[in-house]
């Protein structure tokens, strides 16, 4: 007896349901055998098979969408690959506007420009390289399309007013959606749309608004961390900066004057504590991963061709002239104005800046770009 007293009885080896048919006939071993099959409830045994099979679907669909995709584009949300039915279309991205809740514009905030597009007062229509000549800033030149401005409340000057999100529509003068905010008065205004934005959302601008995605408050008033958009550069004038789609800058320190946000190009610089900004980060992050893919498309947004200097006469432009394609003859680039074309600081002095003294850290310099 002593030698079989660590020996385990024959009841251990059995499956639960022989256990269970064994113990109908000898009720000692039913009672000393562990009942496996009370312990489990009887919701797992329900849900656990169903959940196997949506796991083992989800795997083999996203094997099958590996095995098939063989190096071609793939696709995220938002954002639709093109078929290469022909050579301008391979590799060709849109957006899917699926955030989009109407194609209707709200037309009391919307009129159309009647103005010469970005020509600078008094001066030649010449000088207005960057603005104007060679650019997508002409109103209805070369086949583009018409534009109407919505205009927006980037100061967010509804203050202590609840509002309800109705639509989010698109803009052509931007790359970030809008959204249109019917406020408890009855008043509607676009305002920027941010990622967590959806159609009846309550959005407010107050100094003492809880901190949500959407609500506008004082820098002072926003926790250290915290990402912030549409950030005023002056008390009162209205946000200014960190207004592209997907950007958003981060709250990193405060003192009794001035708070420190660090914006999107990793610069690093000081605000007024009552400068007014809004909680989030601007929507439609996938912005920067669309694919033209063919110059028609930038004839519709209306930039026009680029003349390289080298081509043309040296009348024109400091690289022209010469036999062929004869080098620039310069030891340097320089603009069709005689002026540096790479490397050269554009930005005035601080001490003639104010807003150069604000800065703490400069932006950190891209890979392949001067300056």
């Amino acid at each position: 007896m002593a030698l079989l007293a660590g020996v385990p009885s024959a009841s251990a080896f059995l499956v639960p349901s022989q256990t269970q048919t064994l113990g109908q006939h000898r009720a000692p071993l039913s009672s000393a055998a562990p009942r496996q099959a009370k312990a489990e409830p009887k919701a797992q045994k329900q849900l656990g098979l169903p959940l196997f099979a949506v796991a083992c679907t989800a795997v083999a669909l996203r094997s099958q969408v590996a095995r098939r995709a063989k190096g071609k584009p793939q696709t995220t949300s938002g954002i639709r690959i093109r078929k290469p039915k022909n050579n301008a279309l391979r590799n060709t991205s849109v957006a899917t506007f699926e955030e989009c809740t109407t194609k209707r514009r709200y037309e009391p905030l919307c009129f159309m420009y009647r103005r010469r597009f970005a020509r600078p007062k008094g001066k030649p229509i010449m000088m207005a390289t960057k603005t104007s000549r060679e650019s997508g800033h002409k109103y209805m030149d070369s086949g583009r399309h018409a534009r109407r401005y919505r205009i927006i409340d980037f100061g967010r000057t509804k203050r202590g007013t609840f509002g309800e999100i109705e639509t989010i529509e698109y803009d052509p003068y931007r790359n970030a959606r809008i959204c249109l905010v019917n406020y408890e008065d009855g008043e509607k205004r676009y305002i920027l749309y941010a990622m967590g934005f959806y159609v009846g959302q309550q959005i407010i601008a107050s100094p003492d608004a809880p901190i949500f995605v959407g609500n506008a408050m004082p820098l002072d008033n926003v926790p250290i961390g915290t990402m912030v958009h549409n950030i005023e550069m002056h008390p009162g004038r209205g946000g200014a900066i960190v207004r592209a789609a997907g950007t958003a800058g981060i709250v990193l320190s405060r003192d009794d004057k001035w708070v420190t946000v660090k914006l999107p190009s990793t610069e690093v610089r000081l605000f007024s504590k009552k400068c007014y900004c809004t909680i989030g980060k601007v929507g439609r992050t996938e912005h920067s991963l669309i694919k033209i893919g063919k110059a028609g498309k930038m004839r519709q947004m209306g930039f026009r061709p680029h003349v390289r200097g080298s081509a043309k006469n040296a009348c024109d432009h400091p690289h022209g002239g010469g036999e062929g394609k004869s080098p620039i003859g310069q030891k340097h680039p320089k603009t069709k104005f005689g002026n540096c074309a790479l490397g050269l600081k554009t930005r005035r002095r601080p001490r003639n800046n104010m807003s150069g003294r604000l800065i703490l850290i400069r932006r950190k310099k891209k890979s392949g770009r001067p300056g």
